[in-house]
């Protein structure tokens, strides 16, 4: 998310809770760009669309130049560590296969039996 968005975002959550819908004028969301950026309506609105498409907000309406919008989940920044070495496991038989094997050998062993003495 650049500048722009989660400056628009933080202002967001800053008027309202998580889920709950807002009437924020767009000299609001102008107020919380940074200083060096662009306050323009297009950038405005890209910034919504972004948002919006990533899921952080819903814009149930947008008239002139007031907004109804909703924070719908927090921006996490992605930390990405490099996943410890993984050990290789020692193969172990899998009791369940192991009884079902031997049950069922077991079972054989018995009808044949069976045949055997009948026959």
């Amino acid at each position: 998310m650049d500048r722009i968005c989660s400056a628009v975002f933080d202002k967001i959550r800053e008027l309202s809770p998580m889920g709950r819908y807002v009437i924020v004028a767009e000299e609001e969301f102008y107020d919380g760009f940074p200083e060096d950026g662009e306050r323009s309506y297009k950038e405005l609105d890209r910034a919504l669309s972004v948002l919006k498409n990533g899921g952080f907000i819903d814009v149930k309406y947008s008239r002139g130049d007031m907004y109804c919008v909703a924070p719908l989940k927090d921006y996490v920044d992605e930390i990405i560590t490099p996943a410890p070495a993984a050990k290789p496991a020692a193969r172990k038989m899998d009791m369940t296969f192991i009884s079902a094997f031997a049950g069922s050998a077991l079972g054989s062993l018995i009808i044949s039996l069976i045949f055997a003495l009948v026959v």
